[in-house]
């Protein structure tokens, strides 16, 4: 959708244009007045409208309309002829006494327009009630003949609220609309409709807000999604449980009654112990990772997180299992550097981090004849490489590699396993603040795993 423009620059919009049209709807009412006290034209009212070239006042019904008179002083301020019905008694006038009578703000009772003809040698001076020349809000005008008392608050006030109204209906439409799509949309999401979306066209800032409520409604499904896929998956896991469970408790049920009643010769009882010993250790590992992954999975389970030279402690790990890696015809290469390289880590959950991963190579590397690990810092991470060279993993077993119960092709499929041990070296690895992944490179197979260095 289109942005708006900002709904504060609207409204500041409005604001100014009423404000133009209050003083444009003012001045045309002062003008409508005139023209009514001018019975149709608009009045001559100054001197320079009313007196001629020859020093004669052309016409008076504008300013007797409004209780005025003219006057016209000599060089002495002598009053010399007077037009129209003079109001006062004053037959001359200091310069004082001129000065307050022209001054707009004055306190006499007439103020006077005032013209200086200087061939003449004469000044003219307007008469009018202050009270009808003061510029304001409301403005009376009596004696103006037939038209009676003009009060122009009468006019002017609906006029002026009828603009309010509009201006009200229109900042109405553009912020009650967008609210309302808004509304609606929060209440759809309250019901459940987790796909619903906010489309409008609006001011920035509803924009803004439509925009943020669309990101939050597309987490809010995506979470939905999320957690119904964990639940799929916990169900699956579960079953998968049962089953790997069921299989070696039914083996240990059968061999033990089969002891039991007499029927194992003397030559197949050790087999069958034995049998029963594996097939107990495997129930018990099975055990020991579903308690390892719902305690990585629970939120409140806080880990004994210390400082812990990575380099020094992956070496001690790469000794124990190194016997163990070349008994089995691998060839073992090891490159951790000298310095060291310190993480916080529970040393208990990384060593079965590593351990998962080593076991991992082992286990699945039936072409091959090598494992390998590297560590290398990269700015403010460690890399931790663990590789083989056996066969290529399948692209799609791969996306799902660290899954529970995840099984592969022939080539690389479970060899007694739990088939819960990647998905609990994510887990570990991801409580740690740091991540795990698959990649194929240089004819490899390597768990990459890359955790925060505490210091630099």
């Amino acid at each position: 959708m289109k942005k708006g423009k900002s709904i504060f620059y609207k409204i500041i919009g409005c604001f100014i244009l009423y404000a133009i049209l209050a003083v444009v709807t003012v001045i045309l009412f002062f003008a409508l007045e005139a023209a009514v006290i001018g019975q149709g034209n608009i009045p001559a009212i100054t001197p320079e409208m009313i007196i001629d070239e020859n020093g004669e006042v052309k016409d008076l019904t504008s300013v007797e309309a409004l209780g005025g008179w003219v006057e016209e002083l000599d060089s002495s301020f002598r009053v010399k002829k007077v037009f129209g019905s003079k109001q006062t008694e004053a037959s001359e006038y200091t310069a004082t006494e001129l000065l307050c009578l022209t001054e707009a703000t004055g306190q006499t009772e007439y103020i006077a327009l005032y013209k200086q003809d200087e061939k003449r040698g004469s000044i003219y001076l307007v008469f009018f009630p202050r009270q009808v020349m003061k510029l304001q809000p409301t403005i009376i005008m009596n004696d103006i003949g037939e038209y009676g008392t003009f009060d122009i608050t009468v006019f002017i006030i609906p006029v002026l609220l009828s603009e309010i109204l509009l201006f009200s209906l229109y900042l109405r439409r553009k912020i009650k609309k967008p609210l309302d799509h808004i509304i609606d949309g929060m209440a759809q999401l309250r019901e459940g409709d987790d796909k619903t979306r906010i489309n409008m066209k609006a001011e920035a800032e509803f924009r803004k807000i439509a925009d943020s409520f669309n990101e939050m409604a597309g987490e809010l499904e995506r979470e939905k999604n999320e957690k119904a896929r964990m639940e799929r998956q916990k169900s699956q896991m579960l079953l998968e449980l049962s089953h790997d469970i069921k299989t070696p408790i039914a083996t240990i049920k059968s061999y033990a009654n089969a002891l039991e009643e007499g029927l194992v010769p003397e030559e197949k009882k050790q087999n069958y112990y034995r049998t029963i010993d594996a097939k107990a250790e495997r129930v018990k590992n099975l055990s020991e990772d579903m308690f390892v992954m719902l305690k990585m999975d629970n939120p409140e389970y806080e880990i004994n997180a210390e400082q812990t030279d990575l380099c020094e402690y992956l070496r001690r790990i790469c000794v124990e299992y190194y016997d163990e890696i070349t008994d089995a015809d691998f060839e073992f290469e090891i490159d951790i550097p000298d310095e060291p390289v310190n993480i916080m880590a529970d040393k208990g959950l990384m060593n079965r981090v590593i351990a998962n991963l080593l076991d991992n190579a082992m286990k699945y590397n039936y072409s091959g004849k090598y494992i390998g690990v590297r560590l290398i810092q990269d700015r403010d991470k460690v890399i931790m490489d663990v590789s083989d060279d056996g066969k290529e993993i399948e692209e799609k077993f791969a996306a799902r590699l660290f899954e529970a119960f995840a099984r592969g092709d022939a080539a690389r499929k479970t060899d007694g396993g739990t088939g819960l041990g990647l998905a609990i070296t994510q887990l570990i690895v991801k409580r740690h603040g740091g991540t795990v992944e698959y990649l194929r490179d240089a004819g490899k197979n390597i768990f990459r795993v890359t955790l925060q260095i505490t210091d630099l």
